[in-house]
C-alpha cells in the first residue's frame, strides 16, 4: 500500500482519475487544491505535488470562491483540465524549466479558459472525454461538446434538465448528427449517452438531436425520474398493484411495482 503524507491543502479530496495514458499517474483535487501523484515499482512512496493557481489568472473573478469541481487528463497529451464553479476550465501542462516555475516534469497552470459565462448558474459539474471532444456538463442543464482547442462543436440546451450530474456514453459507434454535412466540415458525431440530474432524471441523448429545430424534438428519451428527496411514508394501494410514495420536499408518486 502507498500514501503519502496529509496536508492542510490535501484535506476534503472529493475527487480523483487516472491517467489514460499513463497508469502510474493520477490527480485528486479538493475544492482549492489539486495534487497530482505518480509512483514507481519499488517504491514505497508517491511522487506528488501541489501546482499553484495565482489570483492573477482569475481576473474580474472572486479567486476565492472559484472553487475546483473536476479534473480530467486530455488523452494522448500531457495536459490536464480543471473545472470550476465559476464556468472556467483550468489547463495544466508540463512545466518549462524556468526558476520558480516549477520542475520540468511538474504540470503547471498554462491558462484559464471561460467556458460559461452565465453568472448565476454558471458552474461546471462534469468534465468527461469521448473521442475527441472535452465533454462538459453544467449547473444550468446544458451538455456542451469542445474540441482540443476549446471551441464549442456542439450543444444540447434544451433538455428541461436540472443540474447535470453525471453522464456515460454507450460502448456502441458514434453516429453523425447529419448525413448531409457542409463542405469541408466534419460532422458532429458521438455515441448515445445517458445523462441524469439533481431530481433524478435519467435521460438518453442521441448526436441527431443536436440537428433538430423543434425544441420538443431536443429533450431526448426520458429512462427513469428517481426521488427527489427522502420517502416520508409509503401506501400499498388496497386492490391493485401501486405504491404511493410520498416525498419529504412535498411530492407524491405513484408507482406500479409490477411492470415498474
Amino acid at each position: 500500500m502507498k500514501e503519502f503524507l496529509q496536508t492542510q491543502e490535501l484535506e476534503n479530496l472529493h475527487w480523483c482519475t487516472f491517467n489514460p495514458d499513463n497508469p502510474t499517474e493520477f490527480v485528486a483535487m479538493n475544492k482549492k487544491h489539486l495534487v497530482f501523484c505518480q509512483w514507481e515499482e519499488g517504491d514505497p512512496e508517491f511522487q506528488y505535488y501541489v501546482p499553484k493557481a495565482p489570483d492573477s489568472d482569475f481576473s474580474g473573478k472572486d479567486r476565492a470562491r472559484a472553487f475546483y469541481t473536476k479534473t480530467v487528463f486530455i488523452p494522448g497529451t500531457d495536459s490536464a483540465v480543471t473545472g470550476t464553479v465559476c464556468g472556467d476550465i483550468l489547463v495544466w501542462d508540463k512545466s518549462l524549466l524556468i526558476e520558480g516555475i516549477g520542475e520540468q516534469h511538474e504540470k503547471r497552470l498554462i491558462k484559464v479558459v471561460t467556458l460559461n459565462h452565465d453568472k448565476v448558474h454558471s458552474a461546471i459539474n462534469i468534465l468527461n472525454f469521448h473521442d475527441d471532444y472535452l465533454v462538459v456538463g453544467n449547473e444550468n442543464g446544458t451538455i456542451r461538446f469542445y474540441d482540443v482547442f476549446f471551441k464549442v462543436v456542439a450543444w444540447f440546451e434544451d433538455l428541461n434538465l436540472s443540474t447535470i450530474k453525471s453522464i456515460s456514453f454507450s460502448k456502441t459507434d458514434p453516429r453523425p448528427a447529419t448525413q448531409t454535412p457542409d463542405d469541408g466540415e466534419k460532422a458532429f458525431s458521438c455515441a448515445d449517452f445517458l445523462v441524469a440530474d439533481n431530481s433524478s432524471m435519467v435521460c438518453m441523448l442521441q448526436s441527431t438531436i443536436f440537428e433538430e429545430i423543434d425544441p420538443h424534438k431536443k429533450q431526448g428519451l426520458p429512462i427513469f425520474q428517481g426521488l427527489k428527496s427522502q420517502v416520508a411514508a409509503l401506501a400499498i394501494h388496497p386492490h391493485d398493484p401501486i405504491l404511493a410514495i410520498a416525498g419529504s420536499e412535498g411530492y407524491i408518486l405513484l408507482w406500479n411495482y409490477i411492470d415498474k
